[in-house]
């Protein structure tokens, strides 16, 4: 699963990621890897709703409940009913759900690796991950390959992956698939967009990505140098990978001019 040794540049990345991805071999599948930067961790791979220090008592429905209550108060809402939505919205604002955020762009992951101690970067085959919940769907052109949230079957009798483990969150946790699920989101807020923001919906087992899925070659981990964040970040900003692109808001160019004036001030 892990590449050797520490990855100490950007250049080196961008050719490891490269050369394992293309090992996949995704043919002509509209998906690309997407990518994950997060500190190192025992439990790597885990929505924080559900890491140890909140496993026995998360609340889920209560949370989500209360956030599609007063969020309306605050500015632009998806509707009521829009339940896949409200959940990206909500995971994207930070309240814990059983969302993990991805991004379609291996720098995006990066960077926000290198914000970390101890900087990982993980690299996941979503079109692979949502086929072991539909093995029977071998041609790999299904709506379920490719979980839409939204979508309805005509046939009764087939599940959307798509909506399964999001429902879940809705219903006191019942029903759901076993594994996660990956799924394209809806552009309900403006980091979405600018993250290349994707997401993995962990459904009735809460344990790490990593461990549901293991023997399978559907994921990879970078070890990044943690002593050569500060190169990396200043490369990054060179690419066009800063705060004020990733938060394209106001206190992201404040945080992101403050790094770069006023580094001390952080």
């Amino acid at each position: 699963m892990s590449n050797c040794g520490k990855i100490d540049s950007v250049k080196i990345f961008i050719e490891k990621t490269t050369t394992d991805y293309k090992k996949w071999d995704l043919g002509e599948s509209p998906w690309f890897p997407w990518f994950r930067g997060e500190p190192s961790s025992d439990t790597p791979l885990v929505p924080k709703l559900f890491r140890k220090k909140y496993q026995d008592d998360y609340y889920e429905n209560r949370l989500i409940q209360h956030f599609r209550m007063r969020a309306m108060a605050y500015g632009k809402t998806p509707h009521r009913d829009e339940t896949d939505l409200w959940l990206f919205l909500a995971q994207h604002v930070g309240l814990p759900t059983r969302l993990l955020d991805w991004t379609e762009g291996s720098l995006i992951a990066l960077y926000f690796a290198l914000l970390e101690k101890e900087p990982i970067v993980w690299m996941l085959n979503p079109f692979e991950l949502n086929r072991l919940s539909v093995p029977e769907e071998k041609s790999g052109r299904s709506y379920n390959i490719y979980a839409l949230t939204w979508y309805s079957p005509e046939d009764k009798r087939i599940r959307n992956i798509g909506s399964e483990n999001l429902n879940a969150a809705w219903r006191d946790d019942q029903g759901g698939l076993d594994l996660p699920v990956a799924i394209p989101p809806t552009y309900v807020h403006p980091r979405i967009p600018a993250q290349r923001s994707c997401f993995t919906v962990h459904g009735k087992k809460k344990e790490s990505l990593c461990d549901l899925i293991s023997g399978k070659d559907i994921i990879k981990k970078y070890v990044i140098d943690g002593t050569k964040s500060k190169g990396m970040l200043d490369e990054l900003r060179t690419l066009g990978v800063s705060r004020a692109t990733l938060f394209p808001e106001l206190n992201g160019l404040a945080k992101d001019l403050t790094e770069l004036f006023r580094p001390d001030l952080q």
